[in-house]
C-alpha cells in the first residue's frame, strides 16, 4: 500500500504525500480496506485544485492514519469507485462528486448528499420507488411539527411496516469550511463552536488540536485536563438529553423529566467554569480561557453527587419498567456486520459490539495519560443505544471526579506560533456521538488551502435507515431518537 503513514495531530508535509495513477490509487486503496482499515477522508489537498486528492484510511488497532494521494491527469475527473466492495465508502465518493464533480466509475447509487441538483446534471433526484400491492409512500418533513432542524424522510412501506427508508438532508448547508479557509483565528473558534450546536466542546476541541499542531504549540496538562473534563460534561448533558428523548418518544413521562432536571446540573456546571452552558468562549489557541478555582469545583461536584445519586435511581426506573423494555428490545436492529460495512461509528457502532473509541484508539489530550474504558453491548437495537448512553454517563463521572481530586499545576494558555507551510494534519476527537475529524491543509505561504470537517452523524444517518426496515413505522421516532443525530453537524 503505498502510502503516508501519521498519527492523530501529527503534522506532515503534505509534499510527502505520493501522487498515484488511477490504477496504484484503486489498488493502494482497495488493499488497506482489506486490511480492516475504515475510510475516514476523500477530499483534493487544495480546495481550488481537485485534481489532486487524497484518501484517508484509519487502523484503530495500530492508531495510525494512512494517506494514499491520486493525481487525475486526464481530461475528465474520475476514478473506479470501492462501493461496490466496501459500502461504507459510498458516501465519501458521493461528497467528492457532488463538491468537485468527480465521477466514481460503476458507483452502485450515486446520490445527493447536500445539494439536491449537482450530481444528477441539475435534474431533481428521483427517489428509490417500491412498486406493489398494498404497497404506500410517508413523506416527512423536511418542515416538521417539532422545534427540530431540517430533514426530508421517505417511507416505503406495506401496511405498518417500512420497507425502505431513504433519508435527504441538505436543508442548512452553511458553507463552514470554505469560510474556515479566509477566516481570522477568532473567527475560526466561532465557526467551529458552530458545527453542530450541541457539539461545541467536540467540534472546537478537535479544530484546535489541529491548528495547534499546525503551529507546534505544547498545550500545557493542566489546560489538557480542563478542555477533557469540559469535553465529558458535554458527553454527559447529551446521553442525558438522549435518555430524555427516548423516554419521551415511549410517553414515559417520569424518567423523561427526571434526565431534564439532572441536565441542568451537567450545563449548569459548565457555565460555572466559563460562563455558557454550552462551552462557548472556552477555547483559545494554545489553552483555555477559564480556569478552575476551590469555588466552582465545590459548585461542580456539588451538581455532580446529586446527578450520580440520582442517575441511578432513574435508570433503574427506566431499565426496569417492563413497557419500556418491550418499546426497547429488538426495536430498530443493526447487526454488527452490517455497522462493519457501512462504517458506523460512536454509540451506534459501540450498541452493535464494535469497539471504537477516539479516546482509546486514537488517544489525544489528557486522554494520553488518565484513559478511559472501553464499553460496547451487542445487540444493536434500540435498547443498547439507551443503554450505552447511561454507561457512558457512569463512565464519565468517574473520569470527572478523578481528574477533579488531581488537577495537575500549571499555566492555561501557551503563545502560539505562525502556521507551518506546505503542510496538513488529521484531527480526531470523540464527540459524544463518535469520531469527529477535522483535516487542515497549509500552503507555501501558510494560508489554509483545505479544511475538511466530519461529523460522526455523516456516517450514521445511513444506519438510521438501515434499523427502519422491517420495522413498524410508528417506531420511527423512536428510533430516531436513539440514534440522536445531527443535522447541521451533517449539512455543514
Amino acid at each position: 500500500m503505498n502510502s503516508l503513514k501519521v498519527q492523530n495531530g501529527e503534522v506532515f508535509n503534505h509534499n510527502e504525500i505520493e501522487f498515484l495513477n488511477a490504477d496504484k490509487f484503486h489498488a493502494s486503496v482497495l488493499n488497506g480496506l482489506s486490511n480492516g482499515y475504515r475510510m475516514i477522508g476523500l477530499f483534493p489537498v487544495d480546495k481550488k485544485n481537485p485534481n489532486k486528492i487524497v484518501s484517508i484510511l484509519s487502523d484503530s488497532a495500530s492508531s495510525s492514519l494512512y494517506i494514499i494521494g491520486y493525481e487525475n491527469k486526464g481530461d475528465k475527473l474520475e476514478f473506479e469507485s470501492f462501493a461496490n466492495q466496501f459500502p461504507q465508502t459510498n458516501y465519501f465518493e458521493c461528497e467528492l462528486a457532488e463538491n468537485y464533480g468527480y465521477k466514481p466509475l460503476y458507483h452502485p447509487w450515486l446520490r445527493p448528499v447536500r445539494k439536491q441538483n449537482i450530481i444528477l446534471g441539475s435534474q431533481p433526484y428521483k427517489f428509490f420507488k417500491l412498486d406493489g400491492d398494498e404497497v404506500h409512500e410517508v413523506a416527512v418533513g423536511p418542515i416538521h411539527a417539532g422545534v427540530i432542524e431540517p430533514g426530508h424522510f421517505r417511507f416505503q412501506c406495506h401496511g405498518e411496516l417500512v420497507y425502505h427508508l431513504e433519508i435527504n438532508l441538505g436543508y442548512q448547508h452553511r458553507g463552514i469550511e470554505s469560510l474556515m479557509l479566509n477566516a481570522n483565528p477568532n473567527q475560526r473558534i466561532i465557526l467551529s463552536e458552530s458545527i453542530a450546536g450541541d457539539t461545541v466542546i467536540g467540534h472546537t476541541s478537535t479544530h484546535c488540536n489541529a491548528f495547534e499542531s499546525l503551529t507546534e504549540t505544547q498545550i500545557n496538562l493542566r489546560a489538557q485536563v480542563i478542555r477533557s473534563i469540559a469535553e465529558e460534561l458535554e458527553r454527559i448533558a447529551m446521553h442525558l438529553t438522549g435518555l430524555g428523548g427516548i423516554a419521551n418518544d415511549i410517553g414515559f413521562a417520569l424518567p423523561a423529566s427526571a434526565y431534564g432536571r439532572l441536565r441542568t446540573l451537567v450545563i449548569n456546571s459548565l457555565a460555572s467554569l466559563c460562563g455558557s452552558r454550552f462551552g462557548r468562549g472556552l477555547f483559545v489557541y494554545g489553552g483555555v480561557r477559564f480556569d478552575f478555582n476551590d469555588e466552582n469545583i465545590k459548585q461542580i461536584k456539588s451538581n455532580l453527587e446529586i446527578v450520580k445519586k440520582d442517575i441511578e435511581a432513574i435508570n433503574d426506573f427506566l431499565f426496569s419498567s417492563t413497557g419500556a423494555l418491550i418499546r426497547f428490545e429488538n426495536t430498530g436492529v443493526v447487526s454488527k456486520d452490517f455497522a462493519g460495512k457501512i462504517g458506523l461509528v460512536g454509540t451506534a457502532a459501540k450498541a452493535c459490539g464494535i469497539e471504537l473509541d477516539s479516546r482509546i484508539n486514537f488517544p489525544y489530550g489528557a486522554y494520553r495519560y488518565f484513559p478511559v474504558s472501553p464499553i460496547t453491548l451487542s445487540t444493536g437495537d434500540v435498547f443498547a443505544r439507551a443503554r450505552l448512553r447511561a454507561l457512558e454517563i457512569d463512565e464519565s463521572l468517574r473520569f470527572i471526579f478523578e481528574q477533579l481530586e488531581n488537577i495537575p499545576s500549571g499555566i492555561t494558555t501557551e503563545k502560539v506560533g505562525e502556521l507551518r507551510i506546505n503542510s496538513g494534519v488529521i484531527s480526531i476527537v470523540e464527540g459524544w456521538r463518535g469520531e469527529i475529524i477535522h483535516s487542515a491543509f497549509t500552503d507555501e505561504e501558510g494560508k489554509i488551502i483545505q479544511y475538511k470537517i466530519k461529523d460522526p452523524s455523516f456516517n450514521n444517518w445511513y444506519g438510521l435507515s438501515l434499523a427502519l426496515r422491517n420495522t413498524a413505522i410508528s417506531d420511527f421516532p423512536l428510533c430516531n431518537k436513539s440514534f440522536d443525530l445531527s443535522y447541521a453537524g451533517h449539512d455543514l
